[in-house]
């Protein structure tokens, strides 16, 4: 089952907001920080730079982008959503993060422009029924000669390539469901294959490109819990649009079966591919 989605509109997060989705994004954060990590740093940013995350959930990318610009520098997280906002300042305080701060916000919100360094933002644009109108409404923010860096999930990419090897027939019905959730609920399964074109739709310059994925196996990869608990936070949305062939038990114990199967056949498992996109504007 799929949508089109009405221009302009508020998608639906497909994930939820529930508590144990809060979470979810502290698996994925930590499964996706060294690929995130080297995004950031090959697009520019640096020591003492001042910084806007948009759609930044609990939090994950702005902490991440806190060590990179050290102490002279600041983050500024923004989101919908305001229980992931103030789980992102609890994480904060806890880790005793000063350099950073947190607002409920939408992604394309009027701010002042020219007032930070740089943009970023990771599996945010996939969730907009407009993504270049957003990227262009939140790069405005942007200095002269600034960065905007992009992280964007290719879940379309693993649906017509080896996602497991040997083959695994479990495997490969989740992660076609949860394509087809994703679908549904009107986000885009091809976000990261398109970033060129959105940075070039928002008026930005051509952007550096990279995709990079993560081969996982054995018995203490963290792919199968972040596998599951994904899976887990989807159920609610699936059964929203029909696509219930999956159940809470199934889910129950995919985490640890994913497992057993993987060391038995000695296989790997092949997360969704995360496409890299990042620029710099021209200087004033």
């Amino acid at each position: 089952m799929s949508r089109t989605p009405v221009p302009g509109e508020e998608r639906p997060y497909v994930c939820g907001h529930e508590p144990r989705e809060l979470d979810r994004l502290d698996l994925q954060g930590a499964f996706y920080a060294d690929i995130t990590r080297r995004a950031l740093i090959d697009a520019g940013l640096s020591e003492g730079m001042g910084v806007l995350d948009v759609g930044c959930g609990s939090g994950d990318v702005t902490l991440l982008a806190s060590g990179i610009v050290g102490p002279r520098g600041h983050v500024t997280g923004v989101d919908r959503d305001a229980g992931s906002v103030e789980a992102a300042r609890a994480r904060a305080a806890a880790r005793g993060v000063g350099n950073v701060g947190f607002r409920v916000e939408e992604v394309d919100a009027p701010r002042d422009r020219a007032s930070v360094d740089a943009l970023v933002g990771r599996f945010v644009l996939m969730h907009q029924a407009d993504p270049a109108t957003t990227l262009a409404a939140a790069a405005r923010v942007v200095r002269p000669g600034g960065v905007v860096a992009f992280v964007e999930s290719y879940m379309a990419g693993l649906l017509d390539a080896p996602h497991s090897h040997p083959p695994s027939e479990l495997y490969d019905r989740f992660v076609r469901w949860k394509c087809a959730v994703v679908r549904a609920a009107g986000a885009d399964v091809d976000a990261g294959i398109r970033l060129r074109r959105t940075f070039l739709e928002a008026g930005l310059p051509t952007p550096a490109l990279r995709m990079e994925t993560r081969v996982e196996g054995g018995a203490d990869s963290p792919i199968y819990r972040y596998f599951a608990e994904s899976a887990r936070s989807m159920l609610p949305m699936a059964r929203r649009f029909g696509l219930d062939n999956v159940d809470e038990d199934e889910i129950d114990v995919l985490e640890e079966i994913l497992r057993r199967e993987r060391m038995a056949a000695g296989g790997v498992l092949v997360s969704w591919p995360l496409v890299c996109a990042w620029c710099r504007l021209p200087a004033a």
